[in-house]
């Protein structure tokens, strides 16, 4: 069924499926039998002029057949049959190519793209699937520093995604205010008579990485921190209370700088509700009657430990010898609630409406139990590369219990740090100074707005503050999300401000274009032969638009936010690279100029469908 649906809203996987029906009918012809699915051994040739399709078929057969695969590529391309989306079939080398038919693939995808407008590369893949992406999940005594609004911008882009392919997608911000940096924080600001004029994260993260610098030096501090830090695991009395106040309003802040950044939340889950739910001690209780946990010896006397040398992995502590659980048992704990898998609940209330319409709710000791949050079948948790190690626990953990599905619908999509070229950022020592995502947000707006000035000097002042913000935060967000979470990313002003190349403002000023040709044009319309386009920039167009939804697949199946952004840039340059050579409104003939147009319509289409998914403004003027 599936299959189907693909087929039916994506041109160019109805040409993959073509070739393969072609593959499969030939191969029956000959009698030649197959191990693997043809659609693994199709590949792009590198280069066009070898064709749009190739497969790699050959070097399979030749593994049982015993025949050399140039030999086979030779038989099995005289059996091949063009028919559908393919127009020819060429043999070369041990590869057997397959070209497609473009004016068949012209009217397909533009009829494709025009009927389903805003949805083209929308799906029902994911209907009645619920996905929990957790992101950005930052200690609540700081701003969020360029390397948090990686994370956050992959996570949101992964929801945008996901819910693109149809899945029912909710967005999680994991709140730690139990941790040791929440009682160094809470100390230090009890202790700081004159603060800092700043927003109120700012200045929590300023007052920290002060208190850091006094811990090395006076030892009194010390005993001070371990006192509150107590006190937080006890979970009552006045310093807890002082504590959830000065963190929620850390995150208040905090969420006035994903609001820019145009990024939302459906619920903020603190850990001090998880751990006086009742929740945590259900969890250990659940692992004590596996074989898994037990006693510690040695070194670790007194403790628990969760061993799992059975699956692969090495130990954990989950219980210290002073009887306080580590993060890691949380983090099962959480991890269970989401599925639905924990007996212990939690309670909610409305924490407020966001101005993008999102209504965010938030964990609570007193509210109600009746929304259902959690309850996921598949669970994206966005965190840093090098907590791949917890994370695996915490899946395995799942798997100890029983839970298979669970664990094998548990992901970790892994990122790496941005880095200064001076290196990692670091809330001690206050490297963050200067680089916090509102520093940079505010430093890319002033850029833009210059900009902006300069190509647009007698628009209003309105305008052009709003195109400078929708600008510098579409710059930001495509330098972020650009490259793949597994690289690391070297955070350089000319770099994530070139607003010329491979960037989101690029982006932004292609769609403004097309937009522009459109309303220059006035009137679209009129009748043209589907094979009309001529010129290779037009045929690489058509070829671009067609595999967008193939992209959108690709890219939520295998978790790879950056793939949407990068297609955007391809099609933008391929746009600008036609623009350039085919004039549009002074077209030679009023069929090419209907065709041009109806091709340059596609394109905003799609343009602004990509941006949406990457969470940037697609302006219609700039």
């Amino acid at each position: 069924m599936e299959i189907w649906i693909i087929m039916a809203a994506s041109p160019w996987s109805g040409f993959k499926r073509d070739v393969c029906d072609a593959l499969e009918t030939a191969l029956s012809k000959l009698d030649w039998k197959l191990s693997v699915r043809l659609e693994q051994t199709l590949e792009e040739p590198p280069d066009p002029k070898l064709g749009d399709l190739a497969t790699r078929l050959c070097f399979e057969l030749a593994k049982t057949l015993h025949k050399s695969p140039m030999w086979l590529a030779e038989e099995l391309g005289k059996a091949i049959k063009p028919a559908g989306l393919i127009a020819r079939v060429e043999v070369v080398d041990s590869y057997v190519n397959f070209f497609v038919d473009v004016p068949k693939l012209t009217e397909l995808t533009l009829r494709a793209i025009e009927r389903a407008e805003a949805k083209y590369g929308w799906f029902e893949l994911g209907k009645c699937k619920k996905v929990v992406i957790e992101h950005t999940s930052v200690n609540p005594t700081k701003p969020l520093h360029i390397g948090h609004g990686r994370n956050a911008v992959i996570g949101d882009t992964m929801a945008r995604i996901l819910h693109a392919l149809g899945h029912e997608v909710e967005v999680q911000n994991y709140i730690d205010d139990m941790g040791r940096q929440v009682a160094e924080t809470l100390l230090a600001y009890r202790l700081t008579k004159r603060k800092p004029r700043a927003k109120f994260d700012h200045v929590l993260g300023l007052i920290y990485a002060d208190m850091h610098k006094r811990l090395g030096k006076e030892s009194k501090f010390e005993q001070q921190v371990r006192k509150v830090l107590t006190q937080l695991e006890r979970g009552k009395g006045p310093t807890v209370h002082r504590a959830r106040r000065l963190a929620e309003r850390c995150v208040e802040a905090n969420l006035k700088t994903t609001d820019r950044l145009g990024v939302s939340y459906d619920l903020l889950t603190w850990e001090s509700d998880i751990a006086r739910s009742g929740m945590l001690k259900e969890t250990l209780e659940r692992l004590r009657a596996t074989p898994y946990v037990v006693e510690g010896t040695g070194d670790k006397a007194g403790t628990l430990v969760l061993r799992l040398a059975d699956f692969g992995i090495g130990d954990k502590v989950l219980v210290r010898s002073d009887g306080t659980a580590v993060y890691t048992a949380r983090d099962i704990a959480y991890q269970l609630w989401k599925f639905g898998r924990a007996k212990a609940g939690l309670l909610f209330k409305l924490h407020s409406k966001r101005p993008d319409g999102t209504k965010t709710y938030t964990t609570v000791q007193r509210g109600r139990s009746g929304r259902k949050f959690g309850q996921a079948d598949k669970v994206i948790n966005v965190v840093g590369a090098e907590q791949r190690f917890p994370q695996q626990v915490v899946f395995t953990a799942i798997k100890a219990l029983g839970l298979e599905q669970e664990h094998k619908n548990s992901y970790h999509l892994a990122y790496e740090h941005v880095w200064l070229p001076s290196g990692r950022f670091s809330g001690r020592k206050g490297t963050w100074v200067g680089f916090s995502v509102d520093d940079v947000i505010e430093e890319a707006v002033a850029r833009a707005y210059v900009v902006v000035e300069e190509h647009a000097p007698k628009a209003s002042e309105r305008f052009k503050r709003a195109a400078a913000e929708f600008v510098g935060v579409g710059a930001i967000r495509y330098s972020l999300i650009c490259t793949a979470p597994e690289k690391r990313i070297t955070f350089k002003w000319e770099e994530a401000l070139n607003f010329d190349r491979n960037s989101g403002p690029a982006v932004q000023y292609s769609h403004a274009r097309a937009c522009s040709i459109l309303r220059k044009a006035k009137r679209q319309g009129g009748k043209h032969p589907n094979d009309v386009f001529k010129l290779p920039q037009e045929q690489h167009l058509i070829k671009l638009l067609a595999k967008f939804p193939e992209i959108v697949i690709e890219s939520g199946g295998k978790l790879q936010p950056n793939l949407p952004a990068l297609y955007a840039a391809k099609l933008a340059l391929a746009f600008n690279t036609f623009y350039e050579a085919a004039p549009v409104i002074e077209a030679e003939t009023s069929e090419l100029k209907a065709a041009r147009l109806r091709l340059v319509n596609c394109i905003r289409i799609v343009l602004h469908n990509t941006l949406d998914l990457i969470g940037i403004v697609a302006p219609e003027r700039m």
